[in-house]
């Protein structure tokens, strides 16, 4: 829970957006990007202290725009995700939007795999868009708007053998994006998946490390063959994910939901 929070509502024109996995490469992307259009922002993490640096870099980067509230919040937990959005609702007044970025899948085919490895990724992903989209959808339907963005990743269209858990689990994502769509859309709710590639995070930089290790090549090298696969030749930033998040929660997106965007350069091979 943030104790700082303020008591007052913001007023209708800037909106509440809550976003998971906010201490991650994207997440404080995505928290930036809002925070910048004077945006309330709700960073969602399980560790308070680094909840706590990014919001104030994030204060420091955009100079005090926007409002920044932390919650200390456990996603693979309903009781957790439940009482944040109720203390959210009766401190702010509503909810207007919320980004899900938090979870991922590791680099390890098949028979690497436990169930354990397959049980996490599911639960923190896929089951924490489901917590969190659920607690939001009561108050959301009340007004008759609000937006959803889950970030999922090209592994849901285009699975590759060294990430089978990456792709099962987006694609369950994409999958539960869609029914809910239908769904929340009736009530004015907006549903979307966006589907980064490689984004230059601290977290490619493991993954980078973990490819080459297999390969006997160093990370760097790594991260150089995947940008000259990519047709614009460059990784993508946290920034180019934050601002198609951006756009998909704005009024310029109002009549797009259960769409799944793709943001990877060109590289990935599905349709």
């Amino acid at each position: 829970m943030d104790t700082n929070a303020p008591a007052t509502a913001p007023d209708r024109e800037t909106p509440v957006v809550v976003v998971s996995g906010a201490t991650g490469g994207m997440g404080a992307a995505v928290v930036e990007e809002l925070a910048r259009s004077d945006a309330t922002v709700v960073l969602l993490g399980r560790d308070a202290a680094r909840l706590e640096r990014v919001r104030r870099e994030v204060d420091a980067l955009t100079g005090g725009a926007g409002r920044l509230l932390a919650y200390e919040t456990d996603i693979n937990d309903t009781h957790s995700v439940d009482t944040t959005v109720s203390e959210l609702v009766a401190r702010l007044g509503r909810v207007d939007a919320l980004v899900h970025t938090a979870g991922d899948g590791p680099l390890a085919p098949l028979r690497e795999t436990s169930d354990d490895v397959w049980q996490t990724a599911f639960n923190a992903k896929l089951m924490g868009a489901v917590r969190l989209t659920r607690a939001v959808a009561g108050p959301m339907t009340d007004a008759r708007r609000g937006a959803i963005v889950l970030v999922s990743g090209v592994f849901r269209k285009d699975p590759d053998p060294l990430f089978p858990v990456s792709g099962a689990v987006n694609a369950a994502l994409a999958a539960f994006a869609k029914a809910v769509s239908k769904e929340l859309g009736r009530s004015g709710v907006r549903v979307n998946v966006v589907d980064p590639g490689a984004v230059d995070t601290p977290l490619w930089g493991e993954i980078a490390k973990a490819l080459g290790d297999r390969s006997g090549v160093t990370a760097e090298e790594v991260t150089a063959q995947v940008a000259a696969q990519t047709p614009l030749g460059t990784l993508a930033a946290p920034a180019d994910v934050a601002r198609l998040v951006a756009f998909l929660l704005s009024p310029a997106a109002r009549h797009i939901a259960g769409a799944a965007i793709t943001l990877d350069g060109g590289a990935s091979a599905g349709l």
